[in-house]
Formats: C-alpha cells, sequence, structure tokens
C-alpha cells in the first residue's frame, strides 16, 4: 500500500512538468506564427508601365526580419502607383518596384547596348538615369557638345555580368511612347553615355 501511494507521488511532479510544457510550447508556437507582418504581393503578372488597380495587389504574411523597409506593408496604399519592373503572381511589392509618377504610364521598355565605360557605376533597378548622345571627333573634325537625350528615365533591367566583363552592357529603360524613336535615333550615330541621375 505504502509502494503504490510512492509511485503515486513521484508521478506527480512529472504530470505537472509535463503539463506546463505543453503550455510552453503551445504559446512558442503561436508567438512564432504571430511574427512578421502583412505585406503587399502581385495577383497577376504586371507589366512595366501597369497602373495598379483593385484585384492586381493581395495581402500575404510574411516574416521579412530586417528587411521589411524594403517592401510595402499593409499601412502602404499602392493602388494607383506604377509598376517600374515586371511582376508576377506572389511576387512581394518592394518600395523600388512601383512609382507614384505618372510619367512611367504608357511607357515603352526600350532595350539599348551601352559600352561599359559608358555606364555610371553603381546604377541600380528602378533608378532614375539620364541618357547623353555623345560624336567622337575623328581626323581633326570639329567637337560636337554632348546632347541630352532622354532625363531621369527609369532602368528597369540591367545585365551587371556584362558590365563587369568589360563588354557592351544590355539596359532596358522605360520611356515615354512617344520618346522612343528619339532614343532609337541616337543609337545608330554616336554613342550613349549613361548617368546616374542622383548620387
Amino acid at each position: 500500500m505504502t509502494y503504490k501511494k510512492a509511485v503515486s507521488r513521484s508521478r506527480t511532479p512529472l504530470a505537472i512538468t509535463l503539463i506546463i510544457a505543453s503550455f510552453l510550447s503551445a504559446f512558442f508556437l503561436a508567438t512564432i506564427s504571430h511574427r512578421g507582418s502583412d505585406f503587399w504581393v502581385a495577383a497577376v503578372d504586371m507589366a512595366p508601365g501597369h497602373q495598379i488597380v483593385t484585384g492586381d495587389i493581395q495581402l500575404r504574411h510574411f516574416d521579412l526580419d530586417s528587411s521589411a523597409s524594403l517592401y510595402l506593408a499593409k499601412a502602404d496604399d499602392p493602388l494607383g502607383s506604377i509598376v517600374v519592373g515586371a511582376l508576377t503572381p506572389g511576387q512581394i511589392l518592394s518600395s523600388q518596384g512601383v512609382s507614384s509618377s505618372s510619367n512611367l504610364i504608357a511607357a515603352s521598355a526600350v532595350p539599348i547596348s551601352i559600352r561599359a565605360v559608358d555606364l555610371a557605376a553603381g546604377i541600380a533597378f528602378g533608378e532614375g538615369v539620364d541618357i547623353y548622345w555623345v560624336i567622337d571627333s575623328h581626323n581633326k573634325e570639329l567637337p560636337v557638345d554632348p546632347v541630352l537625350i532622354l532625363g531621369g528615365v527609369r532602368v528597369i533591367s540591367f545585365d551587371q555580368k556584362s558590365k563587369n566583363f568589360g563588354t557592351d552592357a544590355a539596359l532596358t529603360v522605360a520611356v515615354d511612347q512617344t520618346q522612343v524613336l528619339r532614343l532609337l535615333s541616337a543609337t545608330t550615330h554616336g554613342r550613349l553615355v549613361v548617368v546616374r541621375s542622383h548620387v
């Protein structure tokens, strides 16, 4: 009789410990699941120049930790913004990936080839750049002043690998449809120099 009571008493602390552990694990899992915030993601494919409307985006919960400031959270309102680079369903909207500028509406994605030495260092996706037309003087020709072809155009893709190898860099910029011919005409003679608008 005494033996059974001793066994019963020895099991009581173990049972209490297991109950406490189950409560702690449930609390820990609940805490982990509530970490992070709601962020806007693309619900459909969107091309550069597209204006975001209801149905194009939706909220999803992510724990982005220190990189959270780079993306649009629930408190931000991307409706009416213009897409700078192509977006695919499920892709999180970054603060650099959309713009409030109406100048990007009806923009065309124009690919251009730039000599590596004529491309400013540090150019990044979504950044604004100025494009100059430069004609090199040959055989004692009179020098021609550089001409600003386009200012503040957005970079929507950039082949950084080509620039690193010293070859021509492939650059795609968002250009107003009325300025496409102006830019392409400048590529037929002379060379283009891409300058960062803000340093």
